[in-house]
């Protein structure tokens, strides 16, 4: 129970006025003073009903003031308590002697009953002294715990200071350690020994660019050695295009001087010609040589037949040979003035193709040589190109990484400017008076502690009256009545729970039951109880027979229906039967009429 609620109790045993319509947390701010809240709390503990006037002496001291006596206060009545000081022994003597032993009597219980109030009452104040040292231990008890704990706590701050201090004191080695490694000029100009080149970046290369040019020197000395004139400005030129095989056959070192291959034409010219009259006297001297052998032969193949026959058989076989001797001088002519010139020029273009092959094997072993010295030049120039290359790639990656790191500085500053500022701001948010500590604590909550209200507002949510001020022991309640709610909800999650195992265990249950009673203790389903299932049969076995009676009758209908309707006497012998069930006088009457008829018939047949 709080201060309000207590205050408001001890009005309602004192019997003030629609005491009970007032509320305790109306009356909270009276206890926030410490001179109101020391006095309400004695009032409180110490106030009864023998200390409030009852309605009787109310009335009688407002008829007293009603009548225009004068009412003494309380200095009057201390002047007058003096002067009458000094009388009062004759005073008491005389008083007890008029006084009867009754009235003794009744002035000693009167006595009596006041000593009894006064030692309650001194008891109370006893008990409150007791309450009162024991409050004081227990705030001394508790002042030296929090000394302890102030002092637990300057010691972890100033520890974790110190390893503040020098995790920032290391953080500065590390960033003078890398403000050296991009800035090693600094150094040589603070006079420091400077630091091995950590980034290609700071490696000089005049020492790589000298080499580079010498190589480029001695490669274009050597293109000028072993190529033809101009090869040197191709060589030195970076333009890709020049880097390729040449084509000798277009260049100046290809081609022959122009006396030179003039000569050649000539000297050619006359081996052809030369070449052309050999192979003709040489045929002419080989078709002599056949025709005196032939002739020979012919000789040597009619010397020993002798000559026989007249002297015009002799005539006519010479004119005959003589016409044959004509036509082989008509094809010699022939072929010596149409066929042999014609080969013997064949003859003398293939003597071309021994000296063409010849020239075409230096040509192609000279560009073999060309070839391999500028595959070595290539080589070279590839190699050289591909340190370029290399260099070229470790500064654009050493530039992007550059980048990178001054990306991530730049966010490194911008994320400690931020700290330092949400620093300065909490720094002047504690230095604010608001937040300091006083001697004698607050109650209520400053309205400039946004977090303590918001933390209020959170756990009060939406109260049926808005209390006018928000002091830390309502905090604590409202924080005590979350935390019954949260105990609550549990039980209630606990009791929910509960409740659910057993209908979970409850619905296991009924599930076991109906698989029982399903299965039968078979394996295979059973949709209907065993007994239900033999009653199902026999039902079915009766619709069955039912079913087999219907066609039965159905069947019998039809055959009789059949015969109705081929036999007339039937039909008739029907509708009597339904006269018969159904209306009887008419079945007399229909009977009495055919009677009459079959008797006029009868005596018809007797007439």
């Amino acid at each position: 129970m709080n201060d309000g609620s207590q205050f408001v109790e001890t009005l309602k045993k004192l019997n003030y006025p629609k005491a009970s319509e007032l509320k305790g947390e109306d009356f909270d701010w009276l206890f926030e003073s410490p001179e109101h809240r020391c006095f309400l709390r004695w009032f409180c503990s110490s106030v009864n009903k023998e200390n409030v006037l009852s309605e009787e002496e109310v009335t009688a001291f407002q008829a007293l003031r009603e009548l225009g006596k004068p009412i003494l206060d309380e200095a009057a009545l201390v002047d007058v308590l003096k002067t009458c000081q000094s009388e009062e022994p004759r005073r008491d003597l005389a008083f007890l002697e008029e006084l009867g032993v009754e009235q003794l009597e009744e002035e000693l219980q009167a006595l009596r009953r006041e000593k009894k109030r006064k030692m309650q009452r001194l008891r109370r104040l006893q008990v409150m002294t007791t309450a009162s040292a024991d409050t004081a231990l227990r705030l001394t008890s508790q002042e030296k715990e929090a000394s302890v704990a102030l002092r637990e706590t300057v010691e972890a701050l100033g520890a974790e200071n110190a390893k503040t201090n020098h995790d920032l004191q290391i953080l500065e080695e590390e960033v003078k350690k890398l403000t050296t490694f991009f800035s090693p000029g600094a150094e040589q100009e603070a006079g420091t020994q400077s630091q091995p080149p950590v980034f290609l970046s700071q490696l000089p290369l005049e020492t790589y660019l000298h080499q580079e040019e010498l190589n480029t020197k001695a490669l274009t000395s050597f293109t000028q050695k072993q190529f033809f004139q101009g090869i040197s400005d191709l060589v030195e030129s970076s333009n890709e295009e020049n880097f390729r095989l040449l084509d000798l056959s277009s260049s100046s070192a290809g081609r022959e001087d122009g006396q030179v291959q003039q000569g050649h034409r000539k000297e050619m010219a006359r081996l052809q010609c030369a070449h052309s009259m050999a192979q003709y006297q040489l045929i002419q001297a080989t078709a002599q040589e056949h025709s005196i052998r032939a002739g020979l032969q012919w000789i040597d193949a009619n010397a020993s037949t002798k000559l026989s026959g007249s002297v015009q058989d002799l005539e006519v076989r010479a004119a005959r040979l003589r016409k044959e001797l004509e036509a082989v001088q008509s094809q010699v002519q022939t072929l010596q003035s149409e066929q042999l010139p014609a080969a013997v020029r064949e003859s003398a273009q293939l003597l071309n193709v021994p000296v063409v092959r010849g020239d075409i094997d230096l040509q192609i072993a000279r560009q073999d040589y060309y070839t391999s010295r500028q595959d070595e030049v290539c080589c070279h120039l590839l190699r050289q190109k591909a340190s370029f290359d290399l260099l070229q790639l470790g500064y654009e990656l050493e530039l992007k990484q550059d980048k990178e790191l001054h990306k991530q500085l730049e966010d490194l500053v911008q994320h400690l400017e931020s700290r330092c500022n949400n620093l300065s701001r909490r720094l002047e948010t504690f230095s604010s008076p608001e937040l300091a500590v006083s001697v004698q604590p607050r109650s209520i909550i400053h309205s400039k502690d946004t977090v303590l209200c918001r933390l209020y507002q959170a756990l009060e949510g939406k109260a049926t009256q808005e209390q006018p001020f928000r002091t830390y022991e309502g905090l604590q309640q409202a924080a005590l009545a979350l935390q019954q709610e949260l105990q609550s909800v549990r039980e209630a999650i606990a009791s929910a729970e509960q409740e659910q195992a057993y209908s979970m265990a409850k619905m296991e249950a009924d599930s076991d039951v109906l698989r029982s009673t399903n299965y039968c203790g078979l394996k295979q389903l059973v949709l209907t109880p065993q007994e239900l299932g033999e009653r199902l049969l026999h039902l079915e076995a009766q619709l069955n027979k039912l079913n087999q009676l219907m066609q039965e009758i159905g069947n019998d209908i039809r055959t009789k229906k059949s015969i109705l309707e081929r036999k007339k006497l039937l039909r008739k012998e029907r509708k009597l039967y339904d006269y018969f069930f159904q209306d009887e006088d008419y079945l007399k009457s229909t009977i009495r009429d055919l009677e009459d008829k079959v008797r006029a018939v009868t005596i018809g047949q007797a007439d």
